[in-house]
């Protein structure tokens, strides 16, 4: 009987081995199922997410906040004397990004309505987190995207960038064309621009297969190293070293040399035969900068433009300023909405790829917030732990709702800046988004409501928002804030656009009656890019040129490619949108941000259905979890 009793024995350590080899592996994401007053959900969610959310403040504050601003302090302190790490050593030594968060947190505070100040709290207490961290926590999306806004410009501004464009040896004025899309054919100058600015379509139509392109290149106060000049046309690259390209320094009628113009004429080896050219430009100048270190020079964006050639036929707002991407920028955050034609089933869906900063971090922290508040309508968010709100969300009211960025200097920010000029601190003022986001969901009972409330709001920054209800109604808002000379304005009505695609919507179209953000009737969608509110901001200080988005935002080309690609996805596929093919279309490669995917969903709220994919990067690469709102207790 011994050996039968060993056999026994190996079998059961066997077993116990292999299930545990089989063991279900962790959880890619949280759920949390909420109820009560403010305090009590906060509470719940601090007590059940305790662990995760001191581990996301950490990691998030020490692998990509602290590092990312402390990088920038010297391109901010070079202007701002407040964060100057000499004159001011409390912003010395590591410090200025905490320092940084927690002034603005304080800022912020002031607009937070009280119910989401008491759910900070139970957060707080529920998971020993302090609650200036949870504040913080609560707002860093706030003053990071508008840091991150004004040093990227701070960047840009030392930076060669594109004046002019000519073409040289194709006579436009005489080629019966309007080339440039103005109303008028044949004018004189119509082979050049003399003052050149980022579009989202065509710079030229018609323009002959072989002609010279001139690109001039403007440095405030240094020279263009010839060495970093790089022209790419539909992905070909072009060097000093290239004989194609010539690099030279202009003279003026005087004869004097421009020694801070720099023009770079193309000359192609032969005919362009494709119809559509799209013409990238990079540049670097000879003034190096040693802090931050490595030793770099100051290097402009990729600006991007493009020309369609003879026998096209189409007028520029006609051809999208798409071009190819070149490996250097991902899509951003995207979202798109369907109804009635454009879904097999009448049904309507949502869908919303947030992407931001992930930095290995915020894919191991997000969850599922389902709340039932004691008072006013249930409701489900996708975020991250110890923050109360997400950019997707959908309530019992059957409203749903999905929220990108949209970089802009017309925020509080630069007001702060146009107030106390070099003495001026960087505080965020305004309600943070998150929490309007909150508003909405607490309150809208469809999508006209939602969209009004996202109107009247107090932005913090530049935003994009979605909004679908279960009715039907499809509505986009785009948000600004309004800033002058003397700081803040905030003139009613003034940095705001609400459009629909319904039939007889003034609003919903551009000059040329093309729907702003719809390919048909039936759709909608959004990227981090302006459309309605292209002209955000034109300011000339004299030691700066506060542009629009579009001259200056790294996000911009990318968006505007991003959009390009949704639209002939979306024109492919119409009246084929049911629940796979909503998620399918997400997961395009063309739409997918590949390094900081966050977090992806598609909602139906006449359903009451939200189908999370969380917790990997890109999030799209997850299984879509189905959570019907209507039946949660």
């Amino acid at each position: 009987m011994l050996p039968m009793q060993k056999l026994l024995t190996i079998l059961l350590f066997s077993t116990v081995l292999l299930t545990a080899c089989a063991a279900e592996p962790p959880p890619r994401y949280q759920v949390v199922t909420l109820s009560g007053t403010a305090y009590q959900r906060g509470f719940q969610h601090g007590q059940q997410m305790s662990s995760l959310i001191k581990s996301f403040y950490t990691t998030l504050l020490s692998t990509s906040l602290i590092p990312y601003l402390n990088r920038n302090q010297p391109d901010i302190a070079a202007y701002l004397k407040t964060y100057d790490p000499i004159e001011h050593p409390e912003y010395a030594n590591g410090q200025f990004c905490v320092l940084l968060l927690r002034e603005s947190a304080a800022s912020l505070e002031k607009s937070i309505p009280p119910q989401f100040i008491e759910e900070m709290k139970g957060i707080a207490d529920g998971s020993g987190l302090p609650y200036q961290d949870v504040l913080v926590l609560n707002t860093f999306v706030d003053t990071v995207l508008a840091a991150r806004g004004i040093t990227y410009f701070l960047q840009q501004a030392g930076a060669p960038r594109v004046t002019q464009l000519e073409w040289l040896g194709a006579d436009l004025a005489t080629d019966g064309a309007d080339n440039n899309g103005d109303g008028k054919t044949d004018e004189a100058g119509e082979s050049l621009i003399a003052q050149y600015e980022s579009l989202p379509y065509a710079t030229w139509v018609e323009v002959p297969q072989q002609a010279k392109l001139r690109v001039r290149l403007h440095d405030n106060d240094a020279k263009v190293d010839p060495d970093s000049v790089r022209v790419l046309v539909d992905g070909q690259v072009y060097t000093q070293t290239s004989p194609e390209l010539q690099i030279a320094t202009p003279t003026d009628d005087a004869g004097e040399a421009m020694i801070h113009d720099t023009d770079v004429t193309l000359t192609p080896a032969k005919p362009w035969t494709q119809p559509i050219v799209t013409i990238q430009v990079q540049a670097g100048d000879n003034k190096m900068t040693y802090n931050p270190p490595p030793e770099h020079e100051h290097r402009m964006r990729t600006e991007q433009f493009t020309v369609s050639t003879k026998g096209f036929g189409k007028v520029p707002h006609q051809v999208p300023n798409k071009g190819i991407s070149d490996g250097t920028s991902q899509p951003p955050s995207i979202g798109f909405a369907v109804r009635k034609s454009a879904t097999p089933d009448g049904q309507v869906r949502l869908a919303h790829h947030f992407s931001l900063l992930d930095a290995g971090t915020s894919h191991k922290h997000t969850v599922v917030q389902i709340h039932h508040p004691d008072k006013g309508p249930s409701y489900i968010f996708v975020g991250w732990v110890g923050i109360a709100y997400g950019f997707a969300g959908l309530n019992t009211e059957g409203v749903a709702y999905g929220c990108n960025h949209s970089d802009t200097l017309n925020n509080p920010l630069a007001g702060e800046f146009l107030k106390d000029f070099f003495d001026a601190k960087l505080l965020s003022s305004g309600e943070p988004i998150g929490f309007l986001m909150r508003d909405i969901l607490a309150q809208a009972h469809n999508a006209d409501e939602a969209a009004q409330l996202a109107y009247d709001a107090t932005p913090t920054f530049g935003w994009n928002f979605l909004f679908a209800d279960k009715g039907g109604k499809l509505r986009s808002v785009e948000l600004r804030r309004d800033i002058g000379m003397g700081g803040i304005i905030d003139n009613p009505g003034e940095g705001r656009a609400s459009w629909t695609p319904d039939a007889g919507d003034a609003g919903g179209v551009d000059q040329w009656g093309v729907p702003w953000s719809s390919v048909k009737a039936d759709d909608m969608a959004i990227g981090a890019h302006f459309r309605p509110l292209a002209n955000d901001f034109a300011m000339d200080l004299g030691i700066f040129n506060l542009r629009p988005q579009r001259d200056w935002s790294s996000y911009y080309f990318s968006s505007v490619r991003a959009m390009a690609n949704l639209a002939e996805q979306m024109t492919a596929n119409y009246g084929k949108f049911d629940l796979e093919t909503t998620i399918s279309m997400l997961r395009q490669p063309v739409l997918v941000d590949l390094h900081d995917s966050m977090t992806a969903v598609v909602v139906e709220p006449g359903l009451g259905r939200l189908h999370a994919a969380l917790g990997t990067v890109p999030a799209t690469d997850s299984t879509f979890d189905t959570f019907n709102l209507t039946s949660a207790p």
